[in-house]
């Protein structure tokens, strides 16, 4: 990625992919649902505009719960990655 684009990818799954990249080699990292109440205490520190410390205890003993987080991400995106215009194409 570019410098420019790298400014467009939200500090959310920065953090996150950055964190599963050092912590998350473990088997079905994004496969394994994380405890919702870690999730949604992760979300709230990002929703919040803190970047939190995914080093705690908790995200390292629940590590799915930071994965699971990114899926969130994107299945609560207004419009897909994979547009509905190139579906038919990926189809």
């Amino acid at each position: 990625l570019t410098p420019s684009a790298c400014s467009l990818v939200p500090q959310v799954l920065k953090s996150c992919t950055e964190f599963i990249e050092k912590h998350g080699i473990v088997d079905g990292i994004y496969r394994l649902s994380g405890i919702a109440s870690n999730i949604q205490k992760l979300r709230h520190e990002f929703d919040s505009e803190q970047i939190p410390d995914l080093t705690k205890d908790i995200y390292i003993q629940d590590i799915h719960c930071v994965g699971s987080l990114c899926k969130l991400y994107f299945r609560e995106l207004p419009n897909p990655l994979l547009t509905y215009q190139l579906y038919e194409k990926f189809s």
